[in-house]
């Protein structure tokens, strides 16, 4: 009686193993591709990153004065292995850029100060400020001295006028005009 309970129970076992089977080949089927597309979105961004450690690390690496060539040689290889392994999570490289970040920007900075201040040189030394109408512009220049042998100082011009006779034919004696002179003291 045991012998037909038994073949239909094998017949649904065998059933039950081909669609796992069946399921197991689909599992296999995605993994593939999930892993394939892993693998170009992982290509992809080592291609990324290996372009950024190229481009921002090799230009102010190379600017570095070290004695030993050899920790140059260790630093690039442990970045390498960075990229390799895509790490971009990775504290060291993202440090990394952003003080490669920092730098270019420094060093955008610099040029631009740096032309400036080369504009500005040459405009003072021989271009635009060389000449005196460029810097005084439409200002009203400093009159000259009086070329008559006249003072600018009103004491004098004072002195002048009181000893030529300009007001009523006066004519004060020199120690009145010296008393007045110290008393007088311009502020």
């Amino acid at each position: 009686m045991a012998a037909p309970e038994t073949t239909p129970d094998l017949n649904s076992v065998l059933s039950h193993v081909n669609s796992l089977e069946s399921e197991k080949r689909q599992m296999q089927e995605y993994l593939a591709k999930q892993n394939e597309r892993i693998e170009k979105l992982t290509a992809g961004k080592k291609a990324e990153m290996k372009k950024q450690l190229e481009g921002m690390v090799d230009g102010w690496l190379n600017n570095i004065d070290l004695s030993d060539e050899k920790v140059k040689e260790e630093f690039v290889q442990g970045m390498q292995g960075i990229v390799n392994n895509t790490k971009e999570e990775s504290g060291v490289w993202q440090v990394l850029c952003c003080a490669s970040a920092a730098h270019k920007r420094n060093v955008g900075e610099l040029q631009r100060v740096q032309e400036e201040y080369n504009a500005l040189k040459t405009r003072v030394e021989g271009g635009t400020f060389h000449a005196e109408d460029a810097r005084v512009g439409s200002k009203r220049k400093e009159p000259e001295e009086p070329s008559r042998g006249e003072s600018s100082n009103a004491w004098d011009l004072f002195e002048a006028s009181l000893r030529g006779g300009g007001v009523s034919n006066f004519t004060p004696e020199a120690s009145a005009l010296k008393t007045l002179r110290q008393e007088w003291t311009p502020i």
